[in-house]
């Protein structure tokens, strides 16, 4: 008997879930506690904090993750589905 060998797209599968959460967490959260004014995301938005950013500027940080987030999440999809 053989010990079963893991999957070889576990691994990818994992960094893209991983990718996927920080994507939610730290790019679409904290635009969802600009637009509403949620102090219940107030942790979300603590990375951002020391820029000090106001009005539609604010919302720069956390797009750039979260299409950063998107991007990396689609190249490891399509290396996985190549392989």
């Amino acid at each position: 008997m053989t010990p079963q060998q893991p999957d070889p797209g576990a691994r990818t599968r994992f960094v893209i879930n991983l990718v996927g959460a920080v994507g939610l967490v730290f790019g679409v959260l904290p635009i969802v506690r600009y637009l509403l004014d949620l102090s219940l995301f107030e942790f979300t938005v603590a990375p951002y904090a020391w820029l000090r950013l106001e009005g539609a500027a604010r919302f720069l940080p956390p797009g750039m993750v979260l299409v950063v987030c998107i991007v990396v999440a689609y190249l490891l999809e399509q290396r996985l589905s190549r392989d």
